[in-house]
């Protein structure tokens, strides 16, 4: 059992021996290796081809990740009037609750935040002059009416037996 014993020794210093061996050789390789050129020699689409982004996305993270993005600084970036053309609005409209959004508003704020005065004043203002102009053209109306009356009257009082005369027009010589 000695022989057994000093041979497993021996084949442990042995294999410590190998590797030891194997990484200097390593890194003498790596130190003399230029990284660059050996990545533009290498087909990245065949290298991306044999790697599962499944399993790779499921060893991922991503609230780590999205804690480490700077949202402020995506945003600077992002051209809202872009986004907001490729927005359909129609389709945006139809899913909002207008009822649940009413619900919302706080009508006794809103009415004590109005000044009611100018609006009162404002259309009342506008009522009145409505009212003196409707009162005007109906007293225009009148009048014509009353001019037209009083002319029949005339006419039938004046006994003509024709229409009243026409203004000449011909000129004297």
């Amino acid at each position: 059992m000695t022989r057994r014993s000093a041979s497993r020794r021996v084949a442990g210093h042995v294999e410590s021996f190998a590797q030891a061996v194997a990484q200097r050789v390593i890194d003498l390789a790596v130190e003399v290796l230029d990284v660059n050129a050996l990545i533009a020699r290498i087909d990245l689409n065949v290298v991306l081809g044999r790697i599962n982004l499944n399993s790779v996305l499921d060893r991922v993270d991503l609230n780590e990740v999205i804690d480490q993005v700077d949202l402020n600084q995506v945003l600077e970036t992002v051209d809202l009037n872009e986004v907001l053309d490729r927005v359909d609005m129609n389709k945006l409209m139809a899913k909002v609750d207008i009822n649940q959004l009413a619900s919302r508003i706080d009508v006794e704020a809103l009415v004590k935040n109005t000044d009611l005065g100018a609006i009162l004043v404002g259309s009342s203002g506008n009522l009145a002059t409505e009212a003196i102009d409707a009162g005007r053209s109906h007293a225009v109306s009148m009048d014509e009416a009353l001019a037209r009356w009083a002319g029949r009257l005339r006419r039938n009082h004046a006994e003509r037996s024709g229409p009243p005369e026409l203004p000449s027009t011909q000129e004297k010589p």
